[in-house]
Formats: structure tokens, sequence, C-alpha cells
């Protein structure tokens, strides 16, 4: 009996871990304009003050800044792409445990569920004339917001296809 109360712990547990990832990414994407918005306004005007006395403190506050700009972006699209490896990853285990089922239906339900309610408001931060600048430096973070609906359709087809191919070839590899 205590066994089987430490597993349902567990997999609360593996549930709990999906669940945060997932609100995480939803921070990153909507804090990525607002943070660039404060580096933008605060690092340009002293970049063009300090160009005034150093016109090597000017391009190292330069670099500093356009550092800031694409690690933002990188983290954005690497973020996504660990969302989908994982997708990936409970479709080719689903055939080593039915926990893996569990699992890749709860992440892509969750994901599918609540697209819009991701996608809307990060487009309603990223269409704001306030961002306009901060949105042109983040084109893969575009390019992902733009086309998310139909990304994540592909994703969620790819990944039906290879849990069709794990049940339907009964679990034997060859």
């Amino acid at each position: 009996m205590a066994k089987s109360y430490k597993k349902i712990k567990m997999n609360l547990k593996a549930q709990t871990d999906i669940i945060a990832f997932i609100v995480a990414i939803i921070a990153i994407l909507i804090l990525a304009p607002v943070m660039l918005k404060v580096v933008n306004t605060s690092l340009s005007s002293f970049s063009t003050a300090i160009n005034q006395t150093s016109n090597v403190a000017s391009e190292r506050v330069t670099s500093v800044h356009n550092t800031f700009v694409s690690f933002w972006d990188w983290l954005i699209a690497i973020a996504f792409l660990v969302n989908v490896l994982m997708l990936f990853v409970f479709a080719f285990l689903v055939d080593t445990h039915p926990i893996f089922s569990l699992f890749y239906l709860i992440s892509s339900v969750i994901t599918i569920s609540f697209s819009h309610y991701i996608i809307t408001p990060i487009s309603t931060i990223l269409g704001m004339d306030a961002f306009s600048q901060e949105v042109l430096q983040l084109p893969i973070t575009g390019f992902i917001v733009n086309w998310f609906d139909l990304i994540l359709l592909g994703i969620i087809i790819v990944t039906g296809v290879i849990m069709y191919g794990k049940y339907s070839g009964g679990g034997v590899s060859r």
C-alpha cells in the first residue's frame, strides 16, 4: 500500500515539473519585450552619453546591448525547442511504459488548449507601438508567434505518427 502511494506522489511531481516548465516559457515570452524595452531605453541613452567621453566605452556598451538582445531571442527559441523535444521523447518512449502516454497526452492537451491564451497576450505585447523596435530585434520569436498554430499542429501530427508506429509495431524493436 505504501509503495503505490509513493508512485502516485512521484507522478504528481513529474506533472508539476511539466506545468512549471510551461509557465516558465510563458513568462519568458511575456518578459522578453519588456526587458528589451528597459535595456534599449537605458543603454541607448547611456551609450550616446558615454560616446562623448570615450568611443571605446561606447562600443563596449553597444556590444553588451547587442549580446543581450540576441540572448533573449535565442532563449525563447531554445525553450520552445525543449518543449518540442519533450513531446518527441514522450512519443518515442510511449511503448516502454504507459505513463509516457499520459505525459504526452497531458503535455499536448495543455499546449493545444492554452495556445490561444498564450499567443494572444504575446501578440498584443509584440504588436504595441511602444515595443516596435524590440519586436524587430526578436525575429525568431516573431516567427514562432506568427506560425505557432501550424508549428504546433505539425509537431502533434509527427509525434502522433511516431506513437502510431510504436503501437502498431507491437513494441518489438528490430
